[in-house]
């Protein structure tokens, strides 16, 4: 139950975030580190050949990282966790669009898993 409530929590949190301007994603960082998203084999639920990891991009800069899907890949949970220190942070998107995700900042190893209805993407990044 505690993690269907941090869900709906984090769910609403994004949803509240994008309230703020819908009709204009923020641009993605033109500075920071590039994060590389590859497609994920281990989870398929739909053969992944016909899309490119170009279908999504993301970069983190001071503290935000921001998730482009340049394709439509049906809607899209993201999770990111810090594995040095355990934080985990969620959002979702549905369609093409941006998600910005306010990290703490804090030192370590960042993972990224995405899942959407043509299958699970992933990426890392040291801060």
């Amino acid at each position: 139950m505690r993690k269907f409530s941090l869900l709906i929590l984090a769910l609403t949190v994004g949803f509240v975030a994008l309230a703020d301007n819908p009709t204009t994603p923020p641009p993605p960082p033109t500075s920071g580190i590039p994060v590389p998203i590859n497609p994920d084999d281990s989870f398929n639920p739909k053969p992944l050949n016909i899309y490119r990891s170009s279908d999504i991009e993301a970069g983190y800069y001071d503290s935000v990282l921001t998730v482009v899907f340049n394709a439509d890949l049906g809607n899209a949970d993201i999770m990111v966790t810090n594995t040095t220190t355990g934080e985990c942070w969620c959002d979702s998107v549905s369609g093409m669009g941006v998600a910005t995700i306010v990290l703490s900042g804090d030192e370590g190893y960042y993972q990224i898993n995405i899942y959407t209805g043509a299958g699970a993407y992933y990426g890392e990044f040291i801060i």
